[in-house]
């Protein structure tokens, strides 16, 4: 046992016998598994705790901002000023990435969407004898539900 072992247990009022003799440190480490599936309500989730945490920090930000504006204006010391140019750079940026993360939200949204593009049929052709086009349209006539509107009474 070192020299400086001894003194670190008498500083924090130890006894040597309670130290380890190997001076081996027991470490634990605790791993949580995250679940691999992904779904909607926890990204909404995240994204709404990410942006109100962005917003605190920036309103926080614009008080200590105007704080120390104030304290750099009375002591007119340059590294007040200093801090206050840091401050705004730091806000600035926590409202660039709140910009970002509407941004990758909105790339989120739209890869869950489904794409509605892929059903746009245009010219299509029908291949087949016109006795064929003329059966295919009188069993579409068949499924179409006609409806007489109700009259309102007056």
């Amino acid at each position: 046992m070192g020299n400086s072992d001894v003194n670190i247990s008498k500083a924090l009022d130890m006894k040597i016998s309670d130290l380890d003799e190997n001076n081996e440190v027991e470490t634990r480490t605790t791993i949580q598994r995250v679940s691999g599936t992904y779904e909607t309500s926890e990204a909404d989730d995240d994204y709404n705790e990410v942006r109100r945490n962005l917003k605190v920090v920036i309103e926080q930000s614009n008080s200590a901002i105007q704080g120390i504006l104030e304290l750099a204006e009375d002591s007119q010391q340059p590294r007040a000023y200093e801090v206050v140019a840091q401050l705004i750079g730091q806000t600035l940026e926590a409202n660039t990435k709140l910009i970002d993360l509407h941004r990758r939200m909105k790339d989120i949204k739209k890869e869950d969407a489904p794409s509605k593009a892929a059903s746009v049929t245009n010219n299509s052709i029908f291949v087949g004898s016109t006795a064929e086009l003329q059966k295919m349209i009188k069993a579409q006539q068949k499924q179409i539900i006609d409806v007489k509107p109700i009259e309102e009474s007056k």
